[in-house]
């Protein structure tokens, strides 16, 4: 089986990962772990996409770290912002 079908299995079962997890019940929403789910879902989506449809395989060692760096960066950054906005909306009322 090709690596491009593969990936792309895979990107498929993450997004069902994905809607799983992102199906909110009531007025409290995802919660942490609902969230937490749904950004590593993502982050390693794009990840998978990054390196085998847009050929970031063939960069440098350097590049792919920096990107893999970059992405876990962000999803840390916006899974700790969803996780620190209840104290600083309380501290800023």
């Amino acid at each position: 089986m090709a690596i491009l079908t593969r990936t792309w299995m895979l990107l498929m079962v993450l997004t069902a990962v994905s809607m799983w997890a992102g199906h909110g019940e009531g007025a409290g929403g995802l919660g942490p772990l609902g969230v937490g789910l749904v950004l590593a879902a993502a982050t390693v989506k794009a990840d998978r996409i990054l390196t085998h449809y847009l050929d970031l395989r063939r960069a440098d060692g350097g590049w792919r770290a920096g990107f893999r760096i970059l992405l876990t960066l962000l999803g840390a950054a916006i899974f700790g912002i969803y996780a620190l906005y209840p104290m600083i909306g309380a501290a800023l009322r």
